[in-house]
């Protein structure tokens, strides 16, 4: 009887050793995991970022481009526009020479 005892003592003993040992796996399994979702969200907030600011700096330089351009454009008109009615040519021969609406042209010819 007492080996019977002494092997269930061994038995629950192992028993507990396993569920300990088990637990602690678990529990270093889920920190682990945490940690490295930690890890990655931070490492994709951080390359998301920089991608975002990348694209957003191109778009940005494109757009002002594109502005520039146009602005660049619409001052050489209005200067054609002017020296066309300094010559002596009418708003409306302006307009369609510039390609400016007829408005722009009077506004210029008035100031």
């Amino acid at each position: 009887m007492k080996q019977v005892e002494e092997r269930y003592i061994s038995f629950e003993t192992s028993k507990m050793a396993y569920r300990d040992i088990k637990n602690s796996v678990d529990t270093a399994k889920r920190e682990g995991k945490q940690e490295g979702l930690a890890e990655g969200i931070e490492i994709g907030r951080e390359k998301g970022m920089k991608e975002g600011m990348e694209k957003g700096m191109a778009k940005g330089m494109e757009k002002g481009m594109e502005k520039g351009r146009a602005e660049g454009k619409h001052e050489a008109y209005t200067e054609t526009a002017q020296r066309l009615l300094a010559m002596g040519l009418s708003a409306e021969q302006v307009s369609k020479a510039t390609q400016l609406p007829l408005e722009i042209i009077k506004n210029l010819s008035n100031s």
